[in-house]
C-alpha cells in the first residue's frame, strides 16, 4: 500500500509546500496515515515537504528486471553461503536434539497412559 501512496503524494506534491490541511485532506481522500517519516517539517516556511526517500521513490515493472547472469547468481549463492557460516550450528545442533528427545519421551509417555 506505501507503494501507491509514494506515488499519489509525488503526483499530487511533488517538492512543494504542503499545509497541515493538505495533509489532512490526502489523508481523507486516500484513507490513509501518513507516516511521520514520509515528511519533514521546515520551519523557516512553516510546511512539509515530503522526504527525499518518497521523492526519489519508483516502481519497477516485472518487464524491466534483468535477469541475472550465471556469473551474478553464482557470486550471490557464494554470498549466502558465507553468510551461513556464521551460523551458530552447535547451538542448532542442542536444539534439535533436544527437540528430537522431548517427541521421544513425550511419545513413549502417552504411549503408556493408554
Amino acid at each position: 500500500m506505501s507503494a501507491n501512496i509514494y506515488l499519489a503524494l509525488q503526483e499530487k506534491f511533488g517538492d512543494r509546500i504542503i499545509s497541515e490541511s493538505q495533509i489532512k485532506s490526502f489523508e481523507r481522500r486516500h484513507d490513509c496515515v501518513l507516516e511521520t517519516d514520509w515528511l519533514e517539517y521546515d520551519e523557516s516556511v512553516e510546511g512539509y515537504f515530503l522526504t527525499p526517500e518518497v521523492l526519489e521513490y519508483q516502481t519497477t515493472s516485472k518487464k524491466h528486471q534483468e535477469a541475472l547472469g550465471l556469473g551474478e547468481l553464482e557470486d550471490r549463492i557464494v554470498d549466502v553461503l558465507e553468510q551461513g557460516k556464521s551460523i551458530p550450528w552447535g547451538k542448532v545442533a542442542i536444539a534439535m536434539w533436544t527437540f528430537f528427545l522431548f517427541i521421544v519421551v513425550y511419545t513413549v509417555i502417552e504411549t503408556m497412559r493408554k
